[in-house]
């Protein structure tokens, strides 16, 4: 696991428990100032599902944008998407990203091999740059 993860769960006060769980394979909770990652280890199969797991969860405590179920569908979908721009941030970053490009590593796969992610997440980090205009003038194949 990339210990670099822990050290920003450790300097945005989040700390990070691994509990089985049947809700999902990780979520965070906010509670007097403090953020509380679980990571359900048991429903994870690879290092990459992990860190993307990881780098999620961190990415809504370091937007500030945790939500209950009583919160509007369109308020989750903007937390989620704000969590998978600050994770992808952590795990993709996009000057990383754009060498690997640079350097011929286009396709999906080879993207999620070189960074250790999912190829879903690559194909949410791509798009998320894509829509803050960070990728013009690169070429890459999904």
């Amino acid at each position: 696991m990339d210990t670099y993860l822990y050290d920003v769960a450790k300097e945005h006060n989040c700390y990070i428990t691994q509990n089985k769980t049947r809700a999902s394979k990780s979520f965070v909770m906010e509670t007097n100032d403090m953020y509380y990652i679980n990571i359900d280890a048991s429903r994870i199969e690879t290092s990459a599902e992990r860190k993307v797991c990881l780098a999620h969860e961190l990415g809504h405590c370091i937007s500030g944008t945790t939500y209950t179920i009583n919160h509007s569908s369109l308020y989750r979908g903007s937390a989620e998407y704000r969590a998978d721009y600050r994770g992808a941030q952590l795990v993709i970053p996009i000057e990383d990203l754009k060498k690997c490009v640079g350097n011929g590593i286009i396709k999906k796969y080879e993207l999620a091999e070189y960074f250790n992610v999912t190829e879903e997440f690559v194909e949410r980090a791509l798009y998320i740059y894509g829509n803050k205009g960070l990728l013009e003038n690169l070429e890459y194949t999904l």
